[in-house]
């Protein structure tokens, strides 16, 4: 039969005793803390007593009204119950997800703030423990999500829909400052930076190398139909023999000016502006100290064919 309580046990006859000397209105301790006084029963020389008239109760011992009268064993209270359940505390850690009801522990029966972070096992949040649409921006604390809590990589451009939209206020790229005079072979590492200034002035023909640092190509970093845009900054000086020519090469390879089929395959081809290369010479107008900014477009047409642009601009700075 089934029922509804506590788990049924067998409980042995207890009876407490006491010797009454007319004076004395409480007794005990007694074997038995009694749940109320209807687990108990009082008798005072065989006269059953009246509870919360004749006496009352506080933890285990029994208050009379009036002081029984002298006698050996003469109050006798018989317990009807096993007393006072206590309340069972599991011990730590001895309850385990088998004794727990299916989904019985669900957000309406989580206090709020009580599952934080030092409270998951690594790995324990996972994509597939996560309700579509589960996580929103009112459930994301202000400042909770920052560079450091995303995967090395984690969001790259092809993990971003291509329709995004991004709202910005401001953007700041950072210009790579070069203090010697630039000669020579330069590689512009377009990985770590797309914008350079050689505020030295330049000593001699100069070859810009494209590539994206010194372990990749460039043409890994860019893909077909995509165009990139790098600007660099030279200083000129007719003490340091005036203006210097200066070539484009795209993981070493030459750029040449080849305007007659811009579009054939394997062909890359540099355009300037104007379809005029710059003018060099030993001497400078004016005082002889200028800024030349070179702005190269690079269009990638296939693997590693691409079409070249170049602007360049000049301005008297001394």
């Amino acid at each position: 039969m089934s029922y509804i309580g506590n788990q049924v046990t067998s409980v042995p006859f207890v009876i407490d005793v006491f010797n009454g000397d007319n004076v004395t209105t409480a007794f005990g301790p007694m074997v038995r803390s009694p749940a109320s006084v209807a687990s108990i029963a009082v008798f005072i020389s065989g006269v059953y007593k009246t509870p919360g008239v004749d006496y009352t109760l506080d933890s285990n011992f029994i208050f009379f009204t009036s002081p029984p009268a002298t006698g050996t064993n003469n109050i006798v209270v018989h317990h009807l119950g096993d007393g006072v359940m206590a309340t069972q505390v599991p011990a730590d850690g001895s309850v385990t997800p088998g004794k727990l009801a299916g989904v019985i522990i669900r957000a309406n029966n989580i206090v709020a703030g009580q599952i934080t972070g030092n409270l998951l096992g690594t790995g324990a949040v996972s994509g597939n423990n996560i309700g579509v649409g589960a996580i929103s921006g009112n459930n994301i604390g202000v400042g909770a999500v920052s560079a450091n809590n995303f995967a090395g990589g984690g969001i790259t451009s092809n993990v971003l829909a291509p329709n995004l939209t991004l709202t910005l206020t401001r953007t700041n790229e950072t210009t790579n400052l070069f203090s010697t005079a630039p000669s020579g072979n330069i590689n512009i590492d377009v990985a770590n930076n797309t914008l350079y200034y050689f505020t030295s002035n330049t000593s001699a023909n100069v070859t810009f190398n494209l590539r994206a640092n010194n372990t990749n190509t460039f043409d890994s970093v860019i893909r077909v139909g995509e165009t990139m845009t790098i600007s660099i900054m030279l200083r000129h000086s007719t003490t340091s023999g005036g203006r210097h020519s200066a070539n484009v090469f795209i993981d070493g390879g030459l750029i040449a000016t080849n305007r007659s089929n811009p579009d054939q395959a394997g062909a890359n081809n540099i355009f300037y502006v104007g379809n005029v290369a710059p003018v060099y010479a030993a001497t400078i107008p004016g005082t002889g100290v200028e800024l030349n900014m070179f702005n190269i477009s690079v269009v990638k047409r296939a693997a590693n064919t691409y079409t070249v642009l170049l602007s360049n601009t000049t301005a008297q700075i001394g």
